[in-house]
């Protein structure tokens, strides 16, 4: 028995790197493990960024369809407050349509 524990002791003396391989190859795994979750984290931010992105073009495509429908509704209200103006609806008669008032007087020139 004596015998068998000096050979113990020596193997564990004449062999201590067995425990630093076993101690490197898992600082290898933690490294692997930790380097892998970084990579992770900037693939998911990336996403991110990019589809934040992408709101904000379509948010200023939004803008920029809102102020032309504001502009053309404010054409549009313009155009309603002239079609109330007597004056004007005479010039479109008279414009569109060929209308002419009973006094006037029509001068054709035939080219």
């Amino acid at each position: 028995m004596l015998f068998s524990k000096k050979n113990d002791k020596k193997e564990q003396v004449n062999f201590p790197r067995y425990q630093k391989d076993s101690n490197f190859s898992l600082y290898k795994l933690i490294s692997a493990t930790g380097i892998l979750i970084v990579i992770c984290l900037l693939v998911v931010i990336g996403a991110q960024y990019l589809r934040q992105r992408q709101a904000e073009q379509e948010l200023l495509e939004y803008k920029a369809r809102i102020d032309q429908m504001e502009q053309r509704q404010e054409e549009t209200l313009n155009e309603i407050e002239r079609l109330q103006d007597l004056n004007y609806i005479e010039i479109q008669a008279r414009n569109r349509l060929g209308l002419v008032k009973p006094e006037d007087r029509i001068f054709q020139i035939e080219d």
